[in-house]
């Protein structure tokens, strides 16, 4: 079976489990999810039997040629015939997915009667098959082997913002669609800063260098940290960084099918917290990442979710002494039923 009309089945079944007739989608996201169609003003209708994109009338031979497990159907305002389709095949309980919608979309499908439901597509997406678990790992390969190829280019002098396009550039041609998200570079205390901005601020002799980045390769995404000392490292230094190593090194080694998301971050979050940095550990241990950087499950404190084989995330514990520096180790890894597989390694 095709994987994407596949997908559609898997959705089905979704809606029977909690007890929905209908779910509308108007992202592009997960139209192009459930049919590998990646074109924007469009909006589906999966129902327990049956699927329709509505859609321009340009795009209806184009999608009809490629695709004959959903039905195409031209629409001059696609939301408007998506919720009269509802109407028509008397769907009581049709839904949308709140947290993928505009808040107008949202608000109009309200109004004509739709439930608000979110997660299942989320939910769907969180296990990768197939063709998916080969475009992460491209997408991370991509991204390991430009932290190779970029670091002898940061000197002394150098901009954090000149980094910031010399990653791009060189994931960009080798392959990448572009940056998964915006990049972070900083240099020196600007590391300490976990979402930090990049600058224009020009890296100085004997400062800490953290490189926050991915790229999109086949719609998904690959996300990875390194952070390294430019000159010669204080104790202070070499001490946190092994910290975080190790905490880093826990928290893979615990990501197995089975295991819970909370305790990867506690695996992390005990190992900092014992070496007297709990502190300066001030966000989840990592996230879901494929079609969308921060994806189903998180790994923190508070969410109560299961690894699955299959699904992809990252391991990033870090420690962030404000006006110093600020050290965090990033992984994608792919989710085994043995363990997992590391993505994007650079050594």
């Amino acid at each position: 079976m095709n994987i994407h009309a596949k997908r559609i089945k898997d959705l089905q079944y979704m809606l029977k489990q909690n007890a929905l007739d209908g779910l509308l989608m108007g992202r592009t996201l997960e139209i192009g999810f459930l049919t590998g169609f990646h074109l924007d003003d469009c909006v589906m209708l999966v129902t327990r039997s049956g699927a329709w994109v509505f859609m321009p009338k340009m795009f209806v031979d184009q999608f009809r040629s490629k695709i004959d497990f959903a039905v195409a159907v031209a629409a001059d305002n696609a939301e408007n015939c998506a919720a009269a389709k509802v109407k028509e095949l008397k769907l009581k309980r049709a839904a949308f997915e709140p947290d993928s919608e505009t808040y107008t979309r949202g608000t109009a499908w309200r109004k004509a009667g739709l439930i608000e439901k979110g997660g299942l597509t989320a939910a769907l997406r969180a296990v990768k098959e197939g063709e998916e678990i080969e475009l992460m790992r491209k997408s991370c390969r991509i991204a390991a082997k430009a932290f190779r190829l970029v670091k002898p280019h940061i000197k002394t002098g150098c901009t954090e913002m000149s980094v910031y396009r010399r990653l791009e550039d060189v994931m960009q041609a080798m392959g990448a669609k572009g940056p998964s998200f915006n990049l972070i570079v900083g240099f020196g205390p600007d590391s300490a800063m976990p979402h930090h901005e990049t600058s224009e601020r020009r890296l100085k002799n004997n400062e800490a260098v953290l490189l926050d980045y991915g790229c999109v390769y086949g719609h998904y995404c690959s996300d990875i940290t390194r952070t390294y000392f430019h000159g010669r490292p204080t104790d202070e230094f070499k001490k946190i960084y092994g910290i975080v190593a190790a905490a880093q090194k826990a928290g893979v080694a615990k990501v197995k099918h089975g295991v819970r998301t909370r305790a990867v971050d506690a695996a992390c979050r005990d190992l900092i917290a014992d070496a007297g940095y709990g502190q300066y550990f001030m966000h989840g241990t990592g996230h879901g990442v494929g079609l969308e950087i921060h994806e189903f499950p998180r790994l923190n404190t508070t969410v109560e979710a299961t690894l699955r084989a299959g699904m992809t995330v990252t391991v990033e514990p870090g420690i962030y002494l404000f006006g110093k520096f600020g050290v965090r180790i990033e992984d994608s890894v792919l989710v085994t039923r043995t363990g997992c597989e590391i993505l994007t390694k650079t050594a």
